[in-house]
């Protein structure tokens, strides 16, 4: 197995762990749980730190398959550029709960506000991790 075949083997961590902390930030906003609060804040943690390696690997891979270098600014075309833009929404929302000690926001406009970018988010990673099934021919 040579380096340029680990991106395929990592994508479905972040694509998991970073949805899944949407959900459960969902869940805290609708159950008042305290512990979904800590779930969603630990699923986006882990899901960046494993984004950041993924990221890595796949401009690695991208030496192989050299779709970054047709169209890097055609975001929502680009499977590298799609995922960077996702990443980056989610990075927004860490350091933002960074700044509140990992809870969520409290007052209304910022909730919807984090809640709508939450969902932003990952609709741009589930649409990158699509267009990255196309690449590898799985779609």
């Amino acid at each position: 197995m040579t380096i340029d075949e680990i991106h395929p083997l990592l994508v479905h961590f972040p694509i998991a762990l970073l949805s899944a902390g949407i959900l459960f930030d969902y869940l805290a906003l609708v159950f008042r749980k305290e512990t979904l609060v800590h779930a969603g804040w630990w699923n986006l943690v882990i899901g960046l730190v494993s984004a950041a390696v993924t990221i890595i690997t796949g401009f690695i891979a991208d030496n192989v398959v050299g779709h970054m270098e047709e169209s890097p600014l055609d975001i929502f075309h680009t499977h590298g550029s799609t995922q960077l833009l996702a990443t980056t929404l989610f990075l927004v929302l860490f350091i933002w709960r960074k700044r509140l000690q990992g809870a969520l926001p409290e007052q209304k406009n910022a909730k919807i506000l984090y809640y709508f970018l939450g969902a932003v988010a990952v609709g741009i990673l589930f649409y990158g991790g699509d267009l990255g099934a196309g690449l590898a021919g799985r779609i």
